[in-house]
């Protein structure tokens, strides 16, 4: 009966996930993160809450708007939609313990709070690598699992384990997965990770990877404007290329 009234709800409000998928794409490519708040919420209000995978689709908008938020130091709005994801993401676990993309989203919110302050990372970190090692155990292709291994690997300082030739082979991994998935078609995620693979190349001085990579990244997507006006003019200027 509730999934019923979902679909029926669906139907009566014109509700499309391919829509507010492809503005997303939009507002991410384009850099504008008022329009990815719009659409955030207005899919907030359009979803059926009993629904798991419309709730993760949601969590993704949510990770990805959280990201930005950290990025640009609004941390306090940041630290409620992390307090709205792990409420919707221990819903989603307590029904489905197995469901390894919740669980890898787990792992990526603790990383935000760590993100937020540092000083957490000793016993944050650990938690968040848990939930992301999990997550891969039970499903050694899910994508967001590799994304959030990547992404530890990363971001964390040698000496808590950090390791950037082994976030290249968990970007690789989940660009991979997303090609042979078919999953790749205006999804702001295959970008974002592509972004991340070629900006780990050029820090681990593997410049013609990082080269090869941002000319893919615009082959797939010529109007992504952090990559076609920031990231790869500036790499083959600082390597005279």
């Amino acid at each position: 009966m509730i999934f019923i009234a979902c679909i029926s709800f669906m139907m009566q409000t014109g509700f499309s996930q391919t829509s507010f998928k492809d503005e997303i794409y939009e507002a991410y490519t384009r850099g504008n993160m008022s329009k990815w708040y719009r659409v955030m919420i207005a899919y907030e209000k359009a979803m059926c809450n009993t629904n798991p995978l419309q709730t993760l689709e949601l969590i993704n908008y949510y990770y990805g708007y959280t990201g930005w938020l950290i990025s640009v130091k609004k941390y306090e709005l940041a630290e409620e939609y992390i307090e709205k994801s792990e409420s919707m993401l221990d819903q989603i676990v307590n029904k489905n313990p197995s469901n390894a993309t919740a669980l890898a989203y787990k792992g990526a919110f603790f990383a935000y709070k760590i993100g937020i302050s540092n000083y957490k990372v000793i016993f944050l970190g650990t938690r968040s690598l848990r939930y992301i090692e999990q997550a891969l155990e039970i499903e050694p292709e899910n994508i967001q699992a590799h994304v959030e291994k990547g992404n530890a690997m990363n971001y964390c300082p040698t000496t808590f384990g950090g390791d950037k030739e082994q976030a290249i082979v968990h970007y690789k991994n989940a660009v991979r997965f997303m090609e042979k998935k078919q999953v790749i078609k205006n999804n702001w995620m295959y970008l974002n990770i592509m972004t991340a693979l070629g900006q780990a190349y050029e820090a681990t001085d593997q410049i013609q990877n990082a080269k090869l990579c941002y000319e893919k990244i615009l082959r797939v997507e010529p109007d992504f404007m952090w990559v076609g006006d920031e990231l790869y003019p500036d790499m083959l200027k600082r390597n005279n290329l």
